[in-house]
């Protein structure tokens, strides 16, 4: 299943954390539990304590444990689903299928299966936050968040979880067809921490 000169790195996230919320109080309410809240539309920051909030087009987020459990986002999903929130804040659920995709065949899976040029947003994107794009791949609607890492552009794709099978293994075939993917088998040991 594995190359060891893939030009692609393929890796399932989707054991991480994560919860959303949306409503015209949700952006002055995630500011208040103590997260970084980007400004702009379709835009995503990290924090120094590895939380992702995305935003999704303007009252819209989803919010993600990118370093492992953390109580804090324990304690927002608990207020999110036990509707302990402020007038205005509406819980989203999120059980998404995310994948990162990684390697120096990137772009060209990328062009060849989306009709989004992401090339210029790997210019813009930073390891801590910058665009994020909703659109379709494969005939699947995907969140993107394209970003630099330490071994070059990478991007993690929330996806709905009932097109898994279809989504990871048309990449995956498209991928093999341009030399090769690494499958990396992440450790989900730290998913069993403090935040159920």
């Amino acid at each position: 299943m594995s190359s060891p000169s893939a030009a692609l790195r393929f890796q399932d996230l989707s054991w991480r954390r994560r919860c959303g919320c949306k409503g015209p109080a949700a952006e002055v309410f995630l500011a208040s539990q103590g997260y970084r809240v980007p400004a702009e539309p379709n835009s995503a920051a990290l924090d120094a304590g590895g939380v992702l909030v995305a935003r999704l087009a303007s009252s819209e987020f989803l919010i993600e444990a990118v370093a492992g459990p953390t109580p804090r986002l324990a304690a927002l999903r608990s207020q999110l689903h036990e509707r302990r929130t402020p007038s205005g804040v509406y819980p989203v659920a999120r059980q998404d299928l995310v994948l990162e995709l990684g390697g120096e065949g990137l772009n060209v899976l990328l062009r060849q299966t989306c009709s989004v040029d992401f090339a210029p947003l790997f210019e813009q994107a930073q390891s801590d936050g910058g665009p994020i794009v909703l659109t379709s791949m494969i005939g699947v609607g995907v969140v993107a968040w394209p970003r630099r890492v330490a071994d070059g552009p990478a991007v993690t794709l929330w996806s709905d979880p009932s097109f898994a099978h279809y989504f990871y293994n048309t990449l995956l075939e498209v991928g093999r067809d341009q030399g090769g993917v690494t499958i990396n088998r992440a450790e989900r040991a730290s998913a069993t921490g403090s935040d159920t």
